[in-house]
């Protein structure tokens, strides 16, 4: 087995979960900057794009990266992980906007970065466990 194997082996659910980021953070920046050219405070727009990606998260880790059966109790739990995680985002994405003044069209980038190790943590030992 060559090295490069080896590692996406070892990590696959992770690099899968990852991908399953990477869709969601498409559409709900896509969805964020829809509304930011709609007028909308930066919060609110955040708040609706990344309602938009816990919803498609959740289909998605479901059968993608956990392959576990969608139930309401895996389903609660990704709701409140992803709304934990948003609440913790938009106190970060706030502080990036208002204090440190990245603009707001690149300020979530760096939020998906917390995201990400934040979600796969929780949903790996809680929600799908």
């Amino acid at each position: 087995m060559t090295f490069f194997y080896k590692i996406i082996n070892k990590y696959e659910r992770f690099l899968k979960f990852g991908i399953v980021g990477v869709l969601n953070t498409v559409i709900s920046l896509a969805v964020y900057n829809i509304f930011l050219l709609l007028g909308l405070h930066f919060l609110i727009a955040n708040a609706i794009g990344y309602l938009a990606g816990i919803f498609n998260g959740y289909v998605l880790s479901s059968k993608f990266v956990f392959k576990a059966k969608m139930d309401t109790n895996k389903g609660s739990k990704f709701v409140i992980t992803y709304l934990s995680s948003f609440f913790i985002g938009s106190l970060i994405l706030y502080f990036l906007v208002e204090f440190i003044k990245v603009p707001e069209e690149i300020a979530p980038i760096f939020v998906t970065v917390f995201n990400l190790f934040y979600n796969y943590i929780i949903n790996k030992i809680w929600t799908f466990k």
